[in-house]
């Protein structure tokens, strides 16, 4: 084969491998599109009031696992306390932390020491002690040694009193209807929904960005923090949206997840052997369940349920974005049985393909891409015209996608001004040549650190609060 003959394989498979993927992304934003008009009609026949006055809505316990989290963490349980749900409890689970994150805690709560019996359903790491709030009999501080977040969600779970768990990060600002509109969805089918997510937003500061716990300010225009909202967008509400529709929610993200306690208990909690917890237990969940043959549903909403920390820095962001590929890799392969197998319905037949495309194999073609482009320029085998042309395409079908989350997200709830939306229009053509290759990174990095065995969490440093600064 000739040097201009593998070049045209290598552009020929790239071209064919993106338009199976734009096909797919394409499918799952129409599919996105239908549950959520669906979900607008449902919640135009409900009163959420009735749930909010109800004696007979189902408890919900909200865990917080917290490990080095002093700077955010009292706003998050401030916004905890301030929901507007008739029967809930919040679980504070200090994982060992090696800051003043439970010291701050008890002196801007004004918790105090006090003694705690434990179920003892998983085993944890030792506790070393639990702080009450004296006027607030809700609120629980759970102070450990340090195993983990997964660890530390186990040991709340040990401590819940009720039916549901909600499992949230630390850095989270919650709007104040969060757990009714999640619980609305819930109630409407409490036999088969085991499981459910919401979209959420993100920010530099998430206190400054809900400051009251109704209304969201506009959105942060910095591109660093608009190219992830684009993330977010099309990850809700084309991703999760379809996969909800089809019944294969592939992961109920970490920072708002709401299980059936009896499920979690019956699966034994979430697991230590991972990189992150939210995504191996959504397929675990997923396993079990179809393996028994039970009618279930994962649910999705579109509703904001709150605000959650951006990384806002460049290194941040690659930090966290080639852990989740880590996960991603570590969940498919532990689950590979599960590949194209009709016993796990739509799970195995559409979203670990799914996975397969978007995800595990992506650092390969866009290793690919680039070879080709370098070795094409060098040799002139490829003219640039060519090659602007097929970005375009891209960075065109791209926008599309973002563009039609970015009017779903609109339809929902219209909490953004004109002006920041248009601005945040502005910035989508750039997001190829200024996000992407950040992204492409991270994933490549993610996949070798993976080949390597790496579990590690890689924790960065939390952003400066504004207030703080």
């Amino acid at each position: 084969m000739t040097l201009e003959s593998g070049l045209r394989v290598g552009v020929l498979t790239c071209v064919v491998y993106l338009l199976l993927v734009y096909g797919m992304y394409i499918a799952l934003m129409v599919l996105g599109h239908v549950e959520s008009r669906r979900r607008r009609r449902e919640r135009r026949l409900d009163n959420p009031d009735v749930l909010v006055g109800s004696r007979f809505a189902p408890g919900v316990s909200v865990i917080v696992p917290a490990y080095c989290e002093s700077e955010g963490l009292p706003a998050a349980v401030r916004s905890l306390l301030d929901l507007e749900y008739p029967v809930f409890e919040v679980i504070v689970v200090n994982d060992g932390s090696t800051d003043d994150t439970v010291p701050r805690l008890v002196a801007d709560i004004g918790l105090v020491a006090s003694d705690v019996s434990s179920r003892s359903v998983v085993e944890t790491a030792p506790i070393d002690g639990y702080y009450r709030s004296p006027t607030d009999p809700r609120l629980l501080v759970v102070d450990k040694r340090n195993g983990g977040k997964a660890d530390a969600l186990n040991a709340g779970l040990n401590h819940c009193r009720y039916r549901y768990v909600c499992a949230v990060d630390a850095d989270m600002v919650f709007a104040r209807g969060a757990l009714t509109r999640a619980m609305r969805e819930i109630v409407r089918d409490p036999a088969r929904v085991v499981g459910l997510t919401s979209y959420f937003e993100n920010a530099r500061d998430p206190a400054k960005a809900l400051p009251d716990g109704v209304a969201f300010a506009e959105p942060d225009t910095r591109p660093l923090f608009a190219f992830q909202t684009f993330d977010y967008l099309r990850a809700f509400f084309n991703n999760r949206m379809g996969w909800a529709r089809l019944n294969f929610m592939l992961c109920a993200a970490g920072a708002f997840q709401i299980w059936r306690r009896d499920l979690v208990e019956e699966l034994g909690g979430w697991s230590r052997e991972y990189t992150c917890e939210d995504i191996e237990f959504t397929f675990r969940a997923h396993r079990f369940l179809r393996e028994r043959g039970r009618d279930y549903r994962i649910a999705c909403l579109p509703d904001c349920i709150g605000v959650t920390e951006g990384p806002d820095s460049v290194v941040k962001l690659v930090s966290q974005r080639e852990r989740w590929q880590r996960v991603i890799l570590e969940t498919c392969w532990a689950n590979r049985r599960m590949w194209f197998n009709p016993r796990y319905g739509t799970v195995g037949a559409l979203g670990l393909p799914y996975y397969l495309l978007s995800e595990i194999v992506a650092p390969l073609f866009e290793v690919l891409a680039v070879v080709t482009l370098l070795t094409g320029a060098a040799t002139g085998l490829i003219q640039w015209w060519e090659f602007a042309a097929l970005t375009l395409a891209i960075t065109f079908a791209n926008s599309a996608l973002t563009t039609g989350a970015l009017l779903m997200h609109d339809f929902e709830r219209r909490t953004h001004r004109l002006s920041g939306v248009v601005r945040l229009l502005a910035l989508m053509p750039l997001e190829m040549i200024v996000y992407r290759p950040v992204m492409a990174w991270a994933r490549i990095k993610g996949t070798w650190r993976f080949t390597r065995g790496d579990k590690a969490w890689h924790k960065f440093e939390r952003n400066v609060r504004t207030d703080a600064a």
